[in-house]
């Protein structure tokens, strides 16, 4: 059913993001099956030590950046079969608005494991790349929409729950136990996913000017908290300053 549906230009464009910024990486010399550390640093990946000392941005282009082909293959195939029923559910405005939400939260989930986990030397910290953040958060958005479906859906419209959880359960299983995932990252995208896909469901009975208006609210409310606590992320990282010169010095010689 999935499948058929005709609505996800916007799943297009985004997987056609994806696969553009890998070919471009490809074209200027990084492997395609194994990008190196630098080449990943290079072109955007998240990284504590550069991410808290002035490259914000690496929260949002390491969305699009994948550590190979595999992996980009994985996530276009995930965000196809769920990203077009997402479009579909949420619409074309709220399905980008939670993507991205998650996918950025999934980065700043990233960045707090990482701060928990280091021992505070430049090798301890893990380079974090991929869609799989904000794909999780349509997970959880799906996993929403299949518990409170829309009113207005044809039954064979909906979603089956089951599947859904076990799906996830599966990917949380080899997310553990397969070295070099970023679980952390798929924590928060699915929590805010799923937390956006209520409010959405919590709205759905208002009328159209007020479902609107709240649900702008819960995005602005939720840039406000993540800026709040990214900068305090900053704060707690202040100490990685002196990391970014020699780490930047390194990469200028890779290029």
């Amino acid at each position: 059913m999935i499948s058929t549906l005709k609505i996800w230009q916007l799943t297009g464009l985004l997987l056609l993001i994806n696969v553009t910024v890998f070919v471009l990486e490809t074209l200027s010399g990084v492997s395609i099956l194994s990008p190196t550390v630098k080449d990943l640093l290079v072109w955007g990946a998240n990284y504590a030590p550069l991410t808290l000392t002035g490259d914000p941005w690496r929260l949002f282009t390491s969305m699009f950046l994948h550590v190979g082909i595999i992996h980009l293959a994985v996530n276009c195939w995930a965000l196809y079969i769920w990203g077009v029923y997402a479009e579909f559910y949420y619409g074309r405005r709220y399905y980008l608005a939670l993507y991205l939400s998650a996918g950025l939260m999934g980065s700043v989930f990233s960045v707090i494991h990482n701060l928990i986990n280091a021992t505070y030397n430049s090798s301890s910290f893990i380079i974090s790349a991929g869609a799989s953040g904000a794909i999780m958060g349509l997970g959880g958005a799906l996993i929403v929409a299949a518990w409170r479906p829309r009113t207005d859906l044809h039954p064979e419209q909906t979603l089956k729950l089951k599947p859904l959880l076990d799906i996830m359960a599966i990917n949380f299983v080899l997310g553990f136990s397969i070295p070099g995932i970023d679980n952390a990252a798929h924590i928060g995208g699915i929590i805010t996913g799923a937390l956006l896909a209520l409010v959405f469901s919590f709205t759905e009975k208002s009328t159209d000017v007020q479902g609107k208006i709240l649900r702008i609210i819960t995005f602005i409310v939720l840039a406000i908290a993540g800026v709040f606590l990214f900068h305090q992320l900053e704060i707690i990282g202040a100490d990685l300053r002196p990391y970014r010169a020699d780490i930047l010095s390194q990469l200028a010689n890779h290029r």
